[in-house]
């Protein structure tokens, strides 16, 4: 699980903004070209989530590595997202937006390459209140990642 703060939450690359390619969008630009109908966008080693359910909540993600475009399955999903997103390690990991990590770690197996993710979300199983935690089970998301061709 990771914490949604300010209705954001991010998956980037191990290397941060250390390995990120020359004229490559910035983070902040990212965050800056951000709008109400993408409500996943990536660009060079980050990709940002922005959260309708609450500001601050729980979620539990799934990252997937597929070989190739893997087979839709919206009606399983409530919204869908399809980004580019290029990755100078290879390992990627959920970061919330002030650097609180989830743990939840994925090995590409492959350095310096762009990647297609197809960002789901759907209602989570319910809500749940713990003691002055964040709310959980709002929401799930699945990121799939697959090769970009060259």
């Amino acid at each position: 699980m990771i914490t949604v703060e300010y209705r954001q939450v991010m998956v980037m690359d191990l290397d941060g903004a250390n390995g990120v390619p020359e004229g490559a969008e910035d983070l902040w630009e990212l965050s800056d070209r951000e709008n109400v109908t993408n409500w996943f966008i990536a660009a060079a080693n980050v990709g940002i989530i922005t959260s309708e359910a609450d500001d601050w909540h729980r979620v539990e993600v799934t990252l997937e590595l597929w070989d190739g475009e893997p087979p839709a399955d919206d009606t399983l999903w409530a919204r869908s997202e399809t980004a580019e997103l290029y990755s100078s390690s290879g390992k990627l990991r959920m970061v919330g937006p002030f650097g609180n990590s989830s743990g939840k770690l994925i090995d590409l197996r492959q350095k310096a390459r762009n990647w297609l993710v197809r960002a789901n979300v759907c209602p989570g199983p319910g809500a749940r209140y713990p003691d002055e935690q964040p709310p959980e089970g709002l929401e799930t998301y699945r990121l799939q990642f697959w090769p970009a061709l060259p």
